[in-house]
């Protein structure tokens, strides 16, 4: 098993310099859009033990002095799953993309859906896919990092859709 960095060690062990986007304006009712109980306590409980607001960290950096857009899974939020809120970020970040014609990293580590939010997650597996055609028909390049794990629909958006994929060694990935 390789060892779990949060996504901001991952960003600083990586990137040069890096400028946080700001996160998108979005619902953040309660219990979610199932009233799943206990889901806000779930969300208030990963934010006190990580510091982050969501499961993935977006922003703009360079690395080995180049910029890029730049986006790091936090496995520790609710296993770094992908919610409605995740999808409003990782969409902007390839909107930065788009618009700043800079090529697009992803820093991975995510169990895939996030299952409190039922068939609203899986469709930001559509919304990311569909960010993902956009930016190639732009024409930068997507980077994906595997890191552990990375499985589920973060694989298979995320990480098999990129021009360029890394893995950390010993990293879980399917």
């Amino acid at each position: 098993m390789a060892e779990r960095l949060t996504a901001r060690e991952a960003i600083a062990a990586l990137t040069d310099g890096f400028t946080e986007l700001p996160a998108p304006a979005g619902d953040t009712d309660g219990d979610g859009p199932l009233g799943w109980t206990g889901y806000a306590a779930s969300r208030a409980r990963a934010t006190a033990r990580t510091g982050e607001q969501e499961s993935v960290v977006h922003g703009t950096a360079t690395v080995g002095g180049h910029p890029c857009v730049l986006l790091s899974f936090e496995f520790g939020f609710l296993g770094g799953s992908l919610g409605q809120r995740t999808g409003d970020r990782l969409e902007a970040a390839y909107e930065e993309a788009i618009t700043r014609r800079l090529p697009l990293v992803s820093l991975i580590a995510t169990g895939g859906s996030r299952m409190q939010e039922g068939m609203i997650a899986l469709t930001q597996l559509q919304r990311v896919a569909r960010a993902s055609a956009r930016l190639r028909a732009a024409g930068p390049a997507q980077l994906a990092v595997l890191r552990d794990p990375t499985t589920g629909g973060g694989w298979a958006t995320l990480g098999a859709g990129a021009d360029v994929i890394l893995a950390v060694p010993g990293a879980q990935i399917g």
